[in-house]
């Protein structure tokens, strides 16, 4: 069994619990691509059997947020989870100084990876050692942001905005930064994915949807997310060899790293070139 499941994460559930979930519904193999934080809920795309081996295609596209963001006090992990760190007696912002604000944060930026992140510090994800009390170094890195909207406001002090990112994007930080440019400590108060992976939250399956059983249709096949990748073909009786890793001989053009089939199956990932194709990442089952 090997498939993507486009799972709809509820608030409260961490990504590693996505999985254990769907691993005890299935019993096969599962990873996921893409962490969400415990709090937040939406798009997590798990991967089911072979398909926890293409977890690096589906990670590094466009992702879509829907986020809150609350100003006038600020938290040691950037959310509504965390430790009150800071107070303010400023006025709430006004909506347009918000959307302002907002507009400022578009393109290639420089964020501060956070301290209760799964990033890791010296082989050790960030958020354990930041629970021992380790002080940790800022760590700097350019993301990159492609579109930002304002959403409006839900009171004085809380607003909402939709954003596009790309991979790395830690969207507490970009909270905690909109509160910098207007003066103000803030964090983020409610965090959505809604795209991610080309899948979509209309599209996501409920954890009590696939309780019930998880249905043919929600899991979906990995060609769909390799599409994007160059594609190389064999004749159907060089299946066997290539299934047990063995190269063939091969006369088109040069692929660093793409799709292999023979007889229009997809076998796997591979070089081919040099008249010869090779499978280094086994998709199916032998």
């Amino acid at each position: 069994m090997n498939g993507v499941i486009n799972f709809l994460k509820p608030p409260g559930m961490s990504s590693g619990g996505a999985v254990a979930f769907i691993k005890r519904l299935l019993g096969e193999k599962t990873g996921h691509a893409g962490t969400l934080d415990p709090g937040a809920c939406g798009v997590l795309p798990i991967l089911v059997g072979k398909a926890t081996r293409i977890s690096a295609y589906l990670m590094g596209g466009k992702k879509e947020y829907i986020a809150g963001i609350t100003f006038g006090v600020s938290t040691d992990t950037g959310d509504s989870y965390g430790v009150v760190t800071a107070r303010s007696s400023e006025p709430a912002p006004l909506p347009e100084e918000v959307e302002e604000a907002l507009s400022r944060f578009t393109g290639v930026v420089t964020q501060l990876t956070p301290a209760y992140s799964a990033a890791k510090q010296d082989g050790v994800k960030r958020y354990q050692l930041a629970r021992r009390g380790v002080e940790l170094p800022e760590k700097p890195r350019e993301i990159e942001i492609y579109e930002t909207e304002y959403l409006g406001a839900e009171s004085a002090y809380v607003h909402r905005f939709r954003v596009v990112c790309g991979k790395g994007t830690y969207i507490r930080t970009l909270c905690e930064d909109i509160g910098r440019a207007l003066n103000r400590p803030a964090y983020m108060s409610f965090l959505a994915r809604t795209r991610c992976a080309g899948l979509s939250i209309e599209d996501a399956w409920t954890a009590d949807e696939l309780e019930q059983g998880v249905p043919a249709e929600a899991l979906m096949p990995l060609e769909g997310f390799l599409s994007h990748l160059p594609r190389a073909d064999a004749d159907a009786d060089k299946r066997r060899l290539l299934v047990n890793g063995a190269p063939v001989e091969y006369a088109g053009k040069l692929m660093e790293m793409g799709r292999i089939y023979a007889g229009g199956e997809l076998l796997g990932l591979g070089r081919a070139g040099g008249g010869m194709m090779k499978i280094s990442t086994l998709l199916v089952d032998e």
